[in-house]
């Protein structure tokens, strides 16, 4: 059913280590294209906010990360996070990226199916990621250097989101958040918005004995994800109806650069935004994206002397 509110996935937003090993893992591995450097909004330390996409930051392709080594803080994983993020590849391609994976030192942790798929597993960071092969998903890639186009992946397939209670998670999902339950898979529900398909569902899996992961933002975790919105009053209309519905712990929009943002807590704890994009061209060209750290507007210091201090403390290559 075509949906008037949420539209599809946007981006999600990982706790990492540091900026070079996610450049390492995002470009040279996954083969995404390096978009954008900036720095976290929020709080008085420099962190590092990257964001890797395809070549122009459509929703439902791009990675964001908060390398948090400096910060010391390390997270657990568990319940109320996102657990998993799925990226698909074209029919075909899961001897190319078991091998690609070796060549690169990065270990196949498991290989599973659900729903009829099979999931190709590995870690960066402690977190966890997924290859599917998606013969239905005509999304052009980046043209990466590193990965073939005929193996390239095109964007996310899905994010996996772990609960301990499910039921008033399906009813966030299907009444404030539009997605329709579409199959269940032993401990695993999808839920679909919009069309369908990659890039616009959500796998719930039910981990009732699973304890409660970290909120705060630590290495090693999910932080939220984020569902794109097509104007303001969309945005507007889905916090006050989920409001209206008791989910009150929604944040006021927030403006993030390249789009603004408002958050809930969903009842299984787990962070959702919906986010109206403003676009990645809004600082630079199409063909300079990612080459220079915007500084965030709260940081009032010498943009220079700021650069200078985060390529000291946590160093990039490109």
């Amino acid at each position: 059913m075509k949906s008037s509110t949420i539209q599809s996935l946007h981006h999600i937003t990982l706790c990492t280590d540091t900026a070079q090993g996610d450049i390492d893992f995002f470009v040279k591995v996954i083969g995404q294209r390096f978009i954008k450097q900036t720095l976290f909004y929020d709080g008085k330390m420099p962190i590092y906010h990257l964001y890797f996409s395809d070549a122009d930051g459509t929703p439902g392709t791009v990675m964001t990360t908060f390398p948090m080594r400096r910060s010391g803080l390390v997270g657990r994983k568990g319940s109320g996070q996102f657990t998993a993020i799925a990226y698909s590849v074209p029919a075909g391609s899961l001897d190319f990226w078991r091998d690609h994976f070796g060549k690169n030192g990065i270990k196949i942790q498991r290989e599973s199916e659900r729903f009829g798929e099979k999931y190709l597993e590995v870690q960066h960071a402690g977190i966890d990621f997924e290859i599917v092969e998606d013969a239905t998903d005509t999304r052009t890639p980046w043209k990466s250097e590193y990965v073939p186009e005929r193996y390239a992946v095109r964007g996310f397939h899905n994010w996996t989101v772990t609960v301990r209670e499910l039921e008033d998670m399906d009813t966030f999902m299907k009444e404030a958040w539009a997605f329709e339950k579409v199959a269940t898979d032993r401990a695993f529900t999808r839920y679909e918005v919009d069309d369908g398909g990659a890039g616009k569902r959500i796998d719930i899996h039910h981990a009732p004995d699973l304890r409660q992961g970290t909120w705060t933002l630590s290495a090693g975790i999910v932080h939220h994800g984020a569902f794109a919105v097509p104007d303001y009053d969309v945005q507007a209309k889905v916090k006050f109806d989920t409001e209206g519905m008791g989910f009150t712990d929604f944040s006021d929009r927030k403006h993030r650069g390249y789009f603004e943002s408002v958050y809930v807590r969903t009842p299984g704890g787990v962070m959702f935004e919906a986010t109206k994009s403003l676009g990645f061209g809004v600082d630079e060209s199409p063909e300079t994206l990612g080459t220079e750290l915007k500084i965030s507007p709260q940081f009032n210091i010498s943009h220079d002397e700021l650069r200078a201090h985060m390529q000291k403390e946590d160093p990039i290559r490109i």
